[in-house]
């Protein structure tokens, strides 16, 4: 039976206080993440750290999900930097390139909001359209990177994921 970890369905597992504070964490934390990707993207205890980021919609008890939780975090910065027409865009206060460390929308008008922060203090939200093309790209880059995860518990058995305060203390 696959368990996925929706907060709008009833009876579905909940993440623990710590793991919603390790995804905090990571909002808080998400520019160093990304700048020092190449060193933590090929060490699967960090590739698999699973984040809680509610990316669902709801609406009168139907439910989408932009993906289901957790997502892995080497999975979800894997595909804002190949996907940059996608998840990527200008800060409106200095114009640099934004990398969004969370993205929510509906389904029902398309809409998606790309949190972000810059180097130059701005953080706010872009909203952009193309709420299923999105899903999509995150959805198949987190299949594409399930033989990785079922060879990292196959050769590693009972060696969990890190977390977001390991990787930042290691880094």
């Amino acid at each position: 039976m696959d368990k996925k970890y929706n907060f709008f369905r009833q009876g579905a597992l909940r993440p623990s206080d710590e793991q919603l504070q390790d995804t905090k964490l990571f909002y808080r934390n998400s520019q160093a993440i990304y700048a020092v990707q190449d060193k933590w993207q090929d060490d699967d205890r960090f590739y698999f750290t699973p984040l809680y980021m509610e990316m669902t919609y709801s609406c009168a008890g139907w439910v989408a999900e932009v993906a289901p939780d957790p997502v892995w975090l080497g999975s979800f910065v894997k595909t804002i930097r190949k996907a940059p027409e996608l998840f990527q865009f200008q800060c409106p206060k200095c114009g640099k390139t934004v990398l969004p460390y969370r993205y929510v929308g509906s389904p029902l008008s398309g809409r998606v909001d790309l949190e972000g922060r810059c180097d130059c203090g701005w953080s706010g939200d872009e909203s952009v359209s193309g709420w299923r093309q999105r899903a999509i790209a995150l959805r198949d880059q987190l299949a594409s990177d399930k033989v990785r995860f079922y060879k990292f518990r196959l050769l590693h058995p009972g060696m969990g994921p890190g977390t977001i305060r390991e990787l930042l203390e290691q880094l």
